[in-house]
């Protein structure tokens, strides 16, 4: 031995030296500890997003955990409405009780922790009884430990730590795993909070979607920003598109409900036209934090068939008036005309001989057997009231209309051509209806003829057989129908015919008795040439 190592044993230098080193390296160690555990949370918590798995974060966790100390299994337990269930495990061979299984109220370790908010630990050497005891030995765990998990100071459920060796924490290693499970609690109860908002969007965007009629999201300046599948599969609209085009067309014969909620800022409503169909249309605004309209959302309803349905209620009421007149007509007029038909039919047997006379009485006899004739037909036309179905002539409908409108037609010299297919099947249908669709017709091609100027005004009538349906065809050679109006003329109350002339009714009802017939009107015009609409009843109806 040196003689300065003997002098540093014999006044203990040297044992102050060792004493200093081991505490510098106790303090080192611990440091490093700290630092561990904090770059645990930090990786911990990094892996928490909004739409995270929990599975992923407890394997997540464990990995972690693992590189400081001996854990083999990480589970959580949740509260649900003041009950424990198992929720998540990792690894998930290592489960033993199923997902969602409730914990007892008593009995319990984890229901322990869950209640009273406090760590608590198992031992293999454990020689307590409680619920989870089984399973642990099950799956080979010799520790456990419990922490509560707490979120704004309260309990939302237990994480657990097992491990199938001896595993003790001291103080300031339950103080780090206190910490832990709060923060764990924290991201959880965050996840849970976002997946209640998520639930509820996904809830809104269902009944968005499911809603039967159009609803549509249009910013400020008319660019489409959603819709709902009623809106894609009625109104063939892009998101993105610019829909005020469009409202201005359908709203052409009302003000634009669009235009006006941003320039009133307050809720609209109109009736729209559409292509062939009639729409309810109400926008409502949506105000952004200054009171400016943010966007607007566009309901629209087809009220096609209801509409078409009051006018046929309507013109329905309408003819059973006249019905009732007719009947009360005829019957003042009947016995008349019989008598002036009577005695003028024997005035030409006694005056046969006078050459003078019998031309006024064979004149006084036709025009009384004409007006008889009148007189059935309006009864016959204006009983609308039974819409039965029975075996029919498309023919027979023509005829009847043509002995109502025939005389008022040749009277403003347009002639009438009529080609009538012999041999066309009878249909099952309603004759006073089918004729009254037939009156319409002839008497929107008479007045196509006003201000016409045709020198041979004609009206071609002919009905015949195409496929497995019957077609009935009026044309006339008139002015045509502009395209602008072309869609509008099957809509009700739509006329281009003086207010004295026309109630816009007779096409909007003839179209609804062809619909009730299985079958439709339609029209084809050429502006200056002339205007064709045909009749399609199909011959093979259900009610047959």
């Amino acid at each position: 031995m040196r003689r300065h190592e003997m002098i540093d044993l014999l006044t203990g230098v040297q044992s102050s030296k060792h004493n200093y080193y081991t505490e510098l390296k106790t303090t080192v160690d611990e440091l490093k500890k700290k630092n561990s555990q904090l770059e645990m949370i930090n990786e911990v918590m990094k892996s928490f997003t909004a739409d995270f798995s929990v599975t992923d974060m407890l394997q997540n966790t464990l990995i972690t955990l693992k590189t400081v100390y001996s854990i083999d299994r990480i589970s959580t337990a949740l509260g649900n409405d003041q009950k424990l269930v198992m929720s998540y495990v990792y690894p998930e061979q290592d489960t033993y009780l199923e997902k969602n299984t409730l914990f007892p109220g008593a009995g319990s370790l984890y229901n322990n922790v869950f209640v009273t908010g406090q760590y608590a630990i198992y031992h293999e050497s454990n020689t307590d009884s409680f619920f989870e005891k089984e399973g642990f030995r099950h799956l080979g765990l010799v520790s456990v430990h419990l922490f509560p998990l707490k979120s704004s100071g309260k309990t939302i459920g237990v994480l657990s730590l097992g491990s199938r060796s001896s595993l003790e924490f001291d103080e300031e290693d339950k103080s780090f795993f206190l910490h832990l499970a709060d923060q764990i609690a924290v991201c959880m109860e965050n996840a849970r909070l976002y997946g209640e908002v998520l639930a509820g969007k996904q809830r809104w965007e269902e009944t968005f979607r499911a809603v039967s009629d159009s609803i549509l999201i249009i910013a400020s300046d008319g660019t489409i920003l959603s819709r709902n599948n009623a809106a894609r599969l009625d109104w063939p609209l892009e998101i993105g598109q610019d829909i005020r085009p469009i409202m201005k067309q359908a709203s052409r014969y009302t003000e634009d409900p669009f235009q006006k909620t941003i320039a009133t800022k307050s809720p609209q409503s109109a009736e729209l036209n559409h292509g062939n169909d009639i729409y309810d249309c109400s926008c409502y605004p949506l105000f952004g934090p200054d009171e400016s309209i943010d966007a607007v959302i566009i309901y629209r309803k087809n009220i096609t068939e209801k509409r078409l349905l009051e006018v046929q209620l309507m013109h329905s009421g309408q003819l059973a008036a006249i019905g009732e007149m007719a009947a009360g007509v005829a019957h003042e007029l009947n016995n008349p005309l019989t008598s002036i038909i009577g005695n003028t039919q024997l005035l030409l047997r006694t005056q046969s001989a006078d050459k003078q006379i019998k031309p006024l009485l064979d004149d006084i006899d036709q025009c009384g057997k004409r007006c008889m004739t009148i007189i059935r037909s309006l009864l016959v036309f204006s009983r609308q009231g039974n819409f039965s179905f029975k075996p029919c002539s498309l023919n027979d409908a023509v005829n009847e209309a043509l002995s109502l409108t025939r005389r008022q037609i040749e009277q403003q010299h347009i002639s009438i051509d009529i080609d009538l297919a012999p041999s066309l099947p009878t249909l099952n249908g309603n004759l006073q209806q089918l004729s009254q669709i037939a009156v319409n017709l002839l008497m929107n091609a008479k007045d196509a003829f006003k201000s016409a100027d045709v020198d041979e005004k004609t009206i071609f009538i002919q009905t015949k057989i195409d496929g497995d349906s019957l077609l009935l065809c009026i044309t006339d050679n008139g002015t045509g129908i502009a395209k602008d109006v072309l869609n509008d003329i099957f809509h009700p109350f739509f006329t281009t015919k003086d207010a004295d002339s026309g109630t816009g009714l007779g096409l909007s009802v003839s179209f609804g008795i062809a619909k009730a017939h299985g079958g439709m009107l339609s029209v084809e015009t050429m502006q200056g040439s002339g205007t064709t609409f045909t009749l399609t009843i199909p011959m093979s109806d259900e009610r047959l």
